[in-house]
């Protein structure tokens, strides 16, 4: 049997009627433990559609208040909650969807000294929009076996990748498909801007990769999905390895 209450199960009612959501299916759905860490333009969609889903479990973490600039992408945030924490904020209003949902937070940016925190997550999802804190989480997810979304949404454009960590023998990373191990220089959207709409679609394409990586659905592994909103166009690429990543042994 799986986890569900049978007020879950009106919740969901129009969801679970789906064949994929099988008995086997919806077991392993109440099981997984997702990790986000940003709770942005991504973030909160992401967070939102997971709750939506079925998540069960959710662990978000981020150190931010939620400021009036947020509003146009961050769509878990008001008027209301300005100066207020985001993952309070987040948190309370997510669980109005699903009560019995744990959504455990962390009041910080990620960093070294709390990344352990993240060791129970099946999956993590960089929502950053910090290259160092990407680079951080690519690394830790690889010497943990922990599988790993890379998002990012910038002006009208956005990419999603998954790594599935668990199979050492095939080993794609981050730093695969951006191999560089100084910090760079990169646009940010505070710089050049973003649209709320662009973000909120990277949140659900992350959001279904998730769902489709767990209920084997698709293949989601080593596809990198990237969008440009102004042409409403989606492609999904495979990516393969062809240099020698310097994190490949670890």
């Amino acid at each position: 049997m799986n986890n569900y209450s049978e007020e879950e199960y009106k919740i969901f009612s129009r969801l679970f009627i789906l064949k994929e959501f099988s008995e086997e299916n919806l077991k392993k759905l109440s099981n997984i433990k997702i990790g986000i860490v940003g709770m942005g333009g991504i973030g909160c969609p992401l967070s939102q559609y997971l709750v939506n889903s079925g998540i069960k479990e959710l662990l978000i973490v981020d150190g931010d208040i939620v400021e009036k600039s947020n509003l146009n992408r961050q769509i878990l945030f008001n008027l209301n909650d300005i100066g207020r924490k985001k993952v309070d904020v987040a948190k309370n209003k997510l669980q109005l969807i699903n009560t019995e949902c744990k959504i455990h937070t962390i009041d910080e940016n990620i960093n070294s000294l709390n990344l352990n925190s993240l060791k129970e997550c099946s999956i993590i999802v960089d929502a950053t929009d910090d290259w160092v804190s990407s680079k951080l989480l690519n690394e830790y997810c690889l010497k943990n076996s922990i599988n790993f979304l890379y998002s990012s949404a910038l002006r009208h454009d956005l990419q999603i990748i998954l790594f599935n960590n668990s199979n050492k023998n095939n080993h794609l990373c981050l730093n695969c498909i951006f191999p560089n191990k100084d910090d760079v220089d990169l646009p940010r959207c505070d710089v050049v801007g973003i649209s709320g709409i662009s973000a909120g679609l990277a949140g659900l394409i992350a959001a279904q990769k998730i769902i489709n990586f767990y209920l084997n659905l698709k293949d989601e592994t080593n596809i990198m999905t990237i969008s440009d909103g102004k042409k409403l166009s989606i492609d999904n690429i495979v990516i393969k390895s062809k240099h020698d990543c310097y994190l490949k042994s670890v």
